[in-house]
């Protein structure tokens, strides 16, 4: 007798030799199938919370929450993101160069401006990307230029500026890089031809780009003045005018004496006489006392001993002296001398007139 064999079944290797399984066999298999199910569950659930971890971590590199105290950093130019980002992490705006250097790229965020900065600790990858975007911020520095200043002492105060010096600013006003429309031609100094005002200027600005706005703020006011018109009417140059101007600057105390003393100049001139100015000499000597002076030298600035006007101006005139040199008063005034202590000058025409002028001031202790 023949007969066909039943299809085998991958479950007969575990049944019983009858062919029949009991429930306890199938419960069995069932369990040795599915006892895998609970390892992957529980690798999901770690993936899960190393992946929450992960994102809250980056979120608070992001953006911290708690800003600090302000601190300051420099981008060199031609920085690599890299470097800008290592930069940002040892100032502590930052706490990790990598994820930052990821977020700028995952956010396209362009080109960082190199500079000096001051951002806070702890900063946002925003706030911080912004800032970079938009460039360091301005910094200004601000002086004033009295009337009567002469070149050096300009110099001097904008030197006390951070980060700039006296030399630096001397050379800019005497290396003939700029100039003045009245300066005439083979003079490089800019004596009497910066403005005397109050400047604010960028902290990044050079020495050239400071003495340039003083030279045209100059042009423009000599200009407003009327010294072209001025000089052809008296018949010099503009830039005698100019000198004449710094004189009266130097040597009036009060505005309304500055166009009665330009006029004692002028006489003075057209009569071919020493103007015998102490200020002039005070000028070329590089001194202050009067009792110092030495009227036989051989100095280009001494009128006491050589006619004509001095080389150059000898300070930076302010608009009352410029006007009064451009519009001296028409008198026949050839002297003048300090007679009262509030700056007042007492004029003269003739020398016994001045005499008696110089014997006044000399009883109230004047000269």
């Amino acid at each position: 007798m023949s007969y066909s064999a039943a299809p085998h079944d991958e479950d007969d290797d575990f049944a019983p030799p009858s062919g029949r399984r009991s429930r306890s066999d199938t419960f069995r298999v069932r369990h040795r199938r599915r006892r895998w199910v609970p390892w992957l569950l529980g690798f999901l659930v770690a993936v899960v919370l190393v992946a929450g971890i992960s994102v809250f971590w980056v979120r608070q590199q992001i953006d911290p929450g708690h800003r600090g105290a302000p601190v300051a950093f420099t981008i060199p130019a031609n920085s690599s993101t890299a470097s800008i980002a290592s930069i940002l992490g040892k100032a502590g705006v930052i706490h990790n160069p990598t994820v930052f250097r990821f977020y700028i790229k995952a956010q396209g965020a362009g080109s960082l401006l190199p500079g000096k900065y001051e951002l806070p600790r702890n900063s946002s990858y925003d706030s911080v990307i912004s800032a970079l975007h938009k460039g360091p911020p301005i910094v200004y520095q601000k002086f004033t230029i009295p009337e009567g200043f002469t070149l050096a002492q300009i110099a001097a105060r904008v030197g006390n500026l951070p980060g700039r010096s006296a030399a630096g600013f001397m050379a800019a006003a005497t290396g003939g890089q700029v100039r003045s429309k009245f300066q005439p031609d083979g003079q490089n100094n800019l004596e009497g031809l910066l403005f005397p005002a109050t400047y604010e200027v960028r902290a990044d600005d050079s020495d050239l780009t400071i003495v340039q706005k003083m030279v045209t703020t100059f042009d423009d006011n000599a200009t407003t003045a009327g010294i072209d018109q001025a000089a052809t009417k008296l018949g010099i140059t503009p830039y005698q005018v100019i000198v004449v101007a710094s004189m009266v600057e130097r040597e009036a105390k009060l505005d309304e004496d500055r166009a009665p003393i330009a006029s004692v100049i002028y006489n003075r001139l057209h009569k071919n006489m020493l103007l015998q100015i102490d200020a002039t000499l005070l000028y070329g000597q590089g001194i202050s006392n009067t009792a110092q002076i030495d009227k036989k030298s051989d100095n280009p600035y001494n009128t006491y001993r050589f006619k004509g006007l001095p080389p150059t101006p000898i300070a930076m005139a302010g608009i009352p002296s410029l006007t009064a040199a451009a519009n001296p008063a028409t008198t026949t005034y050839i002297y003048y001398v300090l007679i009262d202590p509030n700056g007042k000058h007492g004029f003269a025409t003739t020398a016994a007139e001045f005499a008696r002028l110089e014997a006044e001031a000399k009883s109230k202790g004047l000269i």
